[in-house]
């Protein structure tokens, strides 16, 4: 499998699009990335005999959103491989890539190969910690909403219910160790940003 090859296509494929209105052009490579980056930390982690799935891992992840804004993306995504990567990979390499894409978001458990559900995992885990307040921010700037706004909605029991359930996806302890810390931080920022919004000091 050519790595680099394969990423020199992911960047042309995802590097210029806006995947939602609401979010920064190019995101859906950056968050692949990212996504790619941690679902390799978490397997040297959880299976540390077991690298034989890496590149799969990698680029699977690396491709998991490439058709997000075609639903059902997944499934979208991974009709799209064999034809974005036909040059790079094995028929073998492209099946098991595929498998990743099409299943990031369906999380049904059982059966799932570990390699699919470091992706999923690591997908979460993404939107939670310093992205979760970048993504929120991005959205206001693009919905004109003030701070107030982002204070109301972190204080909602629609966001309460949201962390709840995204933590209940995650396949690994370690994940939810990981999401945990990264809630804590998100958390700790809210208190300090509601606070000062309000000219009041924070120490």
């Amino acid at each position: 499998m050519d790595i680099e090859k394969i990423k020199e296509v992911a960047m042309k494929t995802m590097s210029r699009r806006k995947s939602h209105l609401q979010r920064e052009r190019g995101f859906i490579f950056y968050h692949g990335q990212r996504v790619a980056n941690m679902a390799i930390h978490l397997r040297k982690s959880l299976f540390p005999e077991d690298s034989s799935k890496d590149d799969i891992i990698y680029v699977g992840a690396l491709f998991h959103d490439v058709a997000k804004g075609i639903e059902p993306h997944g499934k979208m995504g991974a009709q799209l491989i064999p034809h974005l990567l036909n040059e790079y990979c094995t028929a073998q390499e492209l099946e098991q890539i595929s498998e990743v894409v099409a299943l990031h978001n369906a999380r049904q458990r059982e059966g799932q190969p570990f390699y699919v559900k470091l992706v999923q995992d690591a997908d979460v885990l993404d939107h939670f910690g310093s992205l979760e307040i970048w993504l929120k921010f991005m959205y206001s700037a693009h919905t004109e909403e003030n701070v107030f706004d982002a204070v109301a909605l972190w204080d909602s029991k629609e966001h309460q219910e949201y962390i709840e359930n995204s933590r209940a996806l995650l396949n690994y302890d370690l994940s939810q160790k990981i999401y945990d810390d990264r809630i804590e931080f998100e958390r700790t920022f809210q208190e300090r940003f509601a606070l000062e919004c309000n000219g009041e000091i924070f120490y």
